[in-house]
């Protein structure tokens, strides 16, 4: 039983589809409940960093399925790989550990492409190298399993957000909204993974910093200094959501580029950044109608909890309390770095990372590779 599990120390990085550099957590879990510990770390992306990442990006749309025969994508896999190595130095020389401290590593690389429909998902990220270089057993490739078995491989994290909420009856139904490069929600029924269903809702920060970066000499839309004096461009906004993937029932999941947006162009900086950010907001209410029943307390993560101007939108669109997850005491930028984490130990005693309700896969199902030390 996972309650009789020994406790392990576990390392989670992170770096995700909006491009912004890597977050590593440090948590302490039995596989079931879990807790923070120490202080987390975050590295950015240098400029020349992240163009070699989009490089990677497009050059793997134009594979259009995983390959290890593209030299970019292997040379920016290397590059990945050994700046992860470079932030677990980073985090475990800042909590004043010792490598054997740590008892693993939960690694989940960079996504490519996102193709579940045809039994793939595109991480890269050397999880052996990467073990062989911190001297720490490594946990990579979680997706694989899932889709490999019918499942979407996405979101992984449900099952740490339905750790969060361990005690908290009285809150439930309630829900986590993921917002970082793709938006995802957790509806969260009760503490059983059957009171559990997580889906992507639409874009979210991947196409609001690509925008940003383009049109200036920032990564992001910081504090909303944009998006607050754009105007919405309804008819945009309606065209988009068009999409027939809105109309899909749950689980269902997304790659960051799965939308065309290019009308954006024709828009100020300001516009262009408003409306994408009502664009994330209108997938967000739809998908909110999709949820088993409906939500008394909606909280968020990622990076849209920092932008005012989708914050404001969210409270507008979506029925029941909005807050960011840091009103229960959690650091919202370091969610998913600890979710992984809490994948790795939960894959050293072969417990379930994705089930019917989160992925679509058939029955409650484990992940990822353990790259042990030689």
């Amino acid at each position: 039983m996972e309650d009789n599990n020994k406790e392990k120390m576990a390392i989670g990085l992170m770096s995700g589809t909006s491009l912004d550099g890597i977050d590593a957590a440090i948590i302490k879990s039995d596989g079931s409940y879990a807790r923070r510990w120490g202080e987390p770390y975050h590295m950015s992306y240098s400029k020349d960093q992240r163009t070699k990442l989009k490089a990677a990006l497009k050059a793997a749309r134009a594979e259009g399925k995983p390959t290890k025969n593209n030299d970019l994508i292997n040379e920016v896999e290397d590059l990945l790989t050994e700046l992860h190595v470079d932030v677990v130095g980073k985090i475990i020389e800042l909590n004043n550990l010792e490598t054997d401290d740590v008892d693993v590593v939960g690694f989940h690389g960079q996504t490519l492409l996102h193709g579940p429909d045809q039994g793939w998902s595109w991480q890269i990220g050397d999880g052996k190298l990467l073990a062989e270089k911190i001297r720490i057993p490594v946990v990579n490739d979680f997706r694989r399993y899932d889709v490999e078995n019918g499942g979407q491989g996405a979101p992984l994290v449900p099952v740490y957000h339905q750790s969060l909420f361990h005690g908290t009856k009285d809150q439930f139904p309630v829900a986590l909204i993921n917002f970082g490069g793709v938006a995802n929600i957790t509806w969260i029924g009760g503490e059983s993974p059957d009171q559990l269903m997580a889906f992507d809702t639409g874009p979210a920060n991947a196409l609001l910093d690509d925008w940003i970066r383009s049109k200036t000499d920032y990564i992001y839309d910081q504090d909303g200094m944009f998006s607050a004096k754009g105007i919405v461009h309804q008819k945009l906004v309606n065209k988009w959501m068009a999409n027939k993937y809105f109309d899909l029932r749950p689980p269902k999941s997304l790659d960051r580029d799965d939308f065309n947006v290019d009308e954006v162009a024709e828009l100020s900086i300001e516009d262009g950044a408003a409306t994408l950010c009502a664009f994330s907001v209108a997938a967000l209410k739809v998908a909110s109608k999709q949820c088993p029943t409906a939500v008394k307390n909606w909280y968020v993560c990622g990076g849209g909890v920092h932008n005012p101007t989708i914050m404001t939108m969210l409270n507008n669109a979506l029925e029941g309390d909005v807050r960011p997850v840091s009103s229960l005491g959690y650091n919202g930028d370091y969610i998913e770095a600890e979710a992984f984490a809490y994948l790795a130990i939960r894959r050293l005693y072969d417990l379930p990372i994705t089930f019917p309700g989160t992925t679509g896969i058939s029955k409650p199902s484990p992940g990822g590779i353990l790259n042990n030390l030689d």
